[in-house]
């Protein structure tokens, strides 16, 4: 199983790497929830949903009569990166649109707007940022909705940066044919994505079983790391044991879900203790 790029080389690489997500839209709840993670001491990664804060400043601009641009919406988000940062863990930056199950309703222009500034605003362009107390930096990486216009150029952009790119393709509504996930897969990799990520909602217990099988496939043809992932009840198997499918890495969830199905990390630390030492 190929590791997270962005993990640090201690890192265990036949062991899935455990993703939390953070949904806060204040500095002071990101830096309480980011801490918490932190203090779990079995979070590998932290996934900062920007989309909360985009539709947050968005929401309240709304109410007044300047509308507002994708310049100032990067740089809310550029504001509070620090009180992310503090926690100390690897930073998976994610902008999750309307499109693919998020919460910023934004234009594809508006997207690529917003990715490109936070990109070219983050700390340090290496992709590590030092901690305002001295400790060691911190590393960051970016998710990339491939479907989206302009993909390619925003993980071409984002490595230039020396950040790392999770590509990622969402689908709320039902499961890819086999065909169709194989060619994601594919495309991601052929795009310069450094990570490759499938999330699907079954409707059959064949369809998470298509899950994994396109993701074991994608593991053993694609140089980069996969994870495939079926969400919601039906497809806890992939958020389990999806490391046995060739899967880097897997979500929980600490608090608020960031998609159906998530397990809490405690429980499914101690299942992937249990499972893969």
């Amino acid at each position: 199983m190929k590791q997270l790029p962005f993990l640090n080389d201690a890192a265990d690489p036949q062991r899935p790497a455990i993703i939390v997500p953070v949904q806060a839209t204040s500095a002071e709840d990101i830096a309480r929830q980011c801490g918490a993670i932190a203090d779990t001491a079995v979070v590998d990664v932290i996934e900062w949903r920007i989309d909360s804060v985009i539709g947050c400043v968005a929401g309240e601009s709304s109410q007044g009569t300047v509308a507002i641009d994708p310049q100032r919406l990067a740089e809310a988000v550029l504001g509070l990166a620090v009180h992310v940062s503090t926690a100390g863990l690897p930073v998976l930056i994610t902008l999750r649109t309307g499109f693919e199950g998020g919460s910023a309703e934004v234009s594809e222009d508006v997207y690529t707007e917003i990715i490109r500034a936070v990109i070219t605003g983050l700390p340090e362009k290496s992709g590590i940022s030092e901690a305002p107390d001295g400790a060691a930096g911190v590393t960051w990486a970016l998710d990339v909705e491939i479907d989206r216009r302009g993909a390619a150029e925003l993980i071409d952009l984002a490595h230039d940066q020396g950040l790392s790119v999770v590509a990622s393709h969402h689908n709320f509504a039902g499961t890819d044919s086999a065909e169709a996930l194989a060619a994601t897969f594919t495309r991601m990799a052929a795009a310069g994505a450094d990570v490759a990520k499938i999330a699907m909602m079954p409707v059959t217990r064949a369809d998470v079983a298509e899950l994994l099988r396109a993701t074991a496939l994608a593991e053993e043809n694609l140089e980069i790391p996969v994870l495939g992932i079926s969400m919601g009840q039906l497809g806890r198997t992939s958020r389990v044991m999806g490391a046995d499918f060739g899967s880097c890495a897997t979500f929980a969830q600490l608090g608020q879900a960031s998609a159906p199905g998530q397990i809490a990390v405690a429980d499914l630390a101690g299942i992937i203790d249990s499972l893969y030492g």
